[in-house]
């Protein structure tokens, strides 16, 4: 290469790095202004990097959906692409020369030539399945266009290059090189000073191209590409149901509860923003999204809350500002005086300019937009630090929510009945109180909906009668038990939760409680998870785990004659023992342990079940002018033409049953929803 044009070629280079660094420096920036909190991100690196191996090199999450091997050949494609330019830049700056170990080696290029035919493959059917087929989780950008052109450019510039160059003067290591020799046949007969115009003008075509996505990347949401590696690496290693942050409610220091502003998000929180790569898993699997809510998670994450952090955090670093709080109160107002259009996006509120109210109520925290996730993102605990705001400062709840608090606050239960009425369905069971009994090996966390709900007392009764039958060493806590909280976290309201939480412990320590059996999967995991941090270390387990136990161990043995018809049941995992616990075989077990039961599988399930709509407060809340989730639930539950609907929460009972009564003609059709512990109770001896 002549000494004029690798001056050339180096200032172009300059300018792409240059112009590359500059946006990733602003972006990292940005980040800085999360707010400063103490979060585990660091510890246990040997986990942390298993966990890079399997999502981001292993595509893990990517490969589990249709369409995502495709993305496994375009990333694994794309890292021999970006290989590959380090032979073909260096070979193209001194011609008489190889590069290192990769310009000498055939089988780097024979593979390096099947995935780069792979990636172009995978863009086509992507391409095509995007703007032909229009699946509505993935929007069809023009930045999306510029995305798959770019790409598409890169290997096809590459290939005639590479192509010309084979054809001149074949290479020893292009060998094997399928698409090399595919593009020099195409070449046979030229000129070799036409060659040599082919490969010159295309190399020099083909870096343009290299160079302008590098550009481009930092600036458009293929940012993922970038931001997505630390972000599954610094992602939460705590269980689904432990990743709400305590507030430290008695720091003096703290002005702020929950996040009113984009600046108060943490950098983990903001880097979700950037990593987001818009597939729209999280959207396709959200019952709020699909049953017709504004929320939807993927718009929250990839423009909403990007966009918003984009042009304030612009506009801060600019002014030396880290935050629009009081304390800079001064410096704002100087800025509004000079320049009218920054002040007027410093001024939008983010809850309510940037994510409605009716989005963050919205939401039922089932987390299934975070399971789907193939990149790490914690979506929900951003809705519920939203929600702290409006509950916390701004006490903006809804009135539901208001007497479920109330209720919480004055019986310990958010249905409002006398705490002194919580054991009335043991009145006529002989069931023992733990404050009555020493030495008891579990106790019974029997759960408000299983203490007032008429429904869900069906099911503590029949599990209060296979404990016994078991000969079980139990316990309840009877009029001593309160709410656990779950709901009311999960509304935002961190202050009421807290003080449950310090409550229920006191007692449970003051019992030397060790273990603990529940029928609810929301206080399971509140119990189990939560607690731990006001100082309850607890063995919690579900009931349909326990009985398993108990059968596997020989202690429970079942009348396989017991009065239970036969019956074809269609099974609905719960999101809080489901994809939180990850538990779903227990259930499943039961069931089939009852003579005659056949056990359907909804079209959604395990991971991907869908929520019964009562999860994260919205158990109190209505659902009004859209369409229910408990009645799309049913509605999938009746297309497997079972009478049954098997369930394990009360609350997914609930809402199941209020479903089946919108959806079917009770006159003409009978459907019912049953626990397992139901019908295990009718085998008992």
């Amino acid at each position: 290469m002549r000494l004029s044009w690798l001056i050339v070629f180096l200032i172009m280079a300059a300018v792409a790095v240059v112009a590359f660094s500059t946006a990733l420096k602003k972006k990292i920036s940005i980040l800085s202004l999360g707010a400063k909190v103490k979060e585990e991100r660091f510890e246990n690196p040997q986990k942390r990097f298993m966990n890079f191996v399997s999502i981001v090199l292993g595509q893990s999450k990517m490969i589990s959906e249709p369409y995502g091997f495709i993305h496994f050949f375009i990333f694994w494609g794309f890292i021999f692409i970006c290989l590959g330019e380090l032979p073909l830049i260096f070979e193209g700056i001194f011609p008489a020369y190889s590069f290192p170990l990769l310009g000498t080696n055939p089988y780097f290029y024979m593979l390096k030539d099947i995935l780069t035919l792979l990636v172009t493959i995978g863009l086509i059917i992507s391409s095509i399945r995007r703007w032909i087929f229009k699946p509505a989780q993935l929007y069809r950008s023009k930045e999306a266009a510029i995305i798959v052109l770019l790409v598409i450019g890169v290997i096809v510039t590459e290939w005639i290059s590479s192509g010309a160059k084979v054809a001149l003067e074949p290479k020893s290591a292009y060998a094997l090189a399928i698409m090399y020799h595919t593009f020099a046949s195409l070449f046979k007969g030229l000129s070799p000073d036409t060659l040599v115009g082919i490969q010159t003008s295309f190399w020099w075509i083909h870096m343009v191209v290299v160079f302008s996505f590098l550009v481009y990347i930092p600036n458009s949401k293929h940012m993922h590409l970038l931001a997505v590696h630390p972000n599954v690496y610094f992602s939460s290693l705590k269980p689904l149901g432990a990743q709400i942050e305590k507030i430290d409610l008695e720091d003096e220091e703290l002005t702020e509860l929950g996040v009113a502003r984009i600046e108060s998000f943490t950098w983990k929180q903001l880097l979700d923003c950037f990593a987001c790569g818009e597939c729209g898993r999280c959207m396709a699997n959200c019952p709020a999204n699909i049953s017709g809510k504004p929320l939807n998670p993927k718009h929250l994450l990839s423009h909403q809350l990007k966009e918003h952090l984009m042009e304030k955090g612009a506009i801060l670093r600019a002014n030396g500002l880290t935050s629009t709080g009081d304390e800079n109160a001064e410096a704002l107002a100087e800025i509004a005086a000079k320049d009218p259009q920054a002040a007027e996006i410093l001024q939008k509120s983010l809850i309510g300019d940037i994510v409605t109210e009716e989005e963050i109520w919205a939401c039922t925290t089932c987390m299934s937009c975070q399971v789907q996730c193939p990149v790490a993102n914690e979506h929900v605990n951003k809705i519920i630090n939203l929600r702290q705001s409006l509950v916390m400062m701004d006490s903006n709840f809804p009135q539901e929510l208001q007497t479920a608090f109330r209720n919480v606050e004055n019986n310990a239960n958010p249905w409002g009945v006398g705490y002194t009425e919580r054991a009335n369905w043991a009145s006529d069971l002989d069931i023992p109180l733990i404050s009555e009994k020493e030495n008891v090996d579990y106790l019974f966390w029997v759960g408000c909906a299983g203490s007032f709900d008429s429904r869900a007392q069906k099911v503590t009764v029949a599990i209060a009668k296979i404990l016994k039958a078991a000969g079980v060493n139990f316990a309840i806590l009877g009029t001593e038990e309160k709410c656990c909280g779950d709901f009311v976290r999960r509304s935002g309201n961190e202050y009421l939760f807290q003080t449950a939480a310090a409550e229920n412990v006191e007692i449970l320590n003051n019992y030397n409680v060790k273990k603990i059996i529940t029928a609810c999967p929301h206080c399971l995991n509140t119990l189990k998870n939560e607690y731990p941090e006001f100082g309850g270390n607890y063995e919690v387990i579900h009931h349909t785990q326990f009985l398993n136990q108990l059968i596997k161990d020989g202690k429970l043995v079942l009348n396989k004659n017991g009065a239970v018809e036969p019956q074809k049941i269609v099974y609905h995992d719960s999101c809080y023992l489901g994809r939180y616990q990850q538990e779903f075989d227990a259930p499943r077990s039961l069931f089939r342990m009852v003579p005659g039961v056949e056990i359907v599988e909804m079209d959604r399930n395990h991971n991907k079940s869908f929520c019964c709509g009562a999860g994260g407060g919205r158990m109190w809340l209505e659902e009004e002018n859209h369409q229910r989730v408990n009645n799309l639930r049913v509605e999938q539950a009746l297309e497997k033409n079972a009478e049954v609907i098997g369930a394990n929460c009360p609350f997914c009972i609930t809402m199941l049953e209020d479903g089946i009564k919108d959806k079917v003609d009770t006159e003409k059709q009978t459907v019912r929803v049953v626990d397992p512990a139901e019908l295990i109770a009718k085998m008992i001896s």
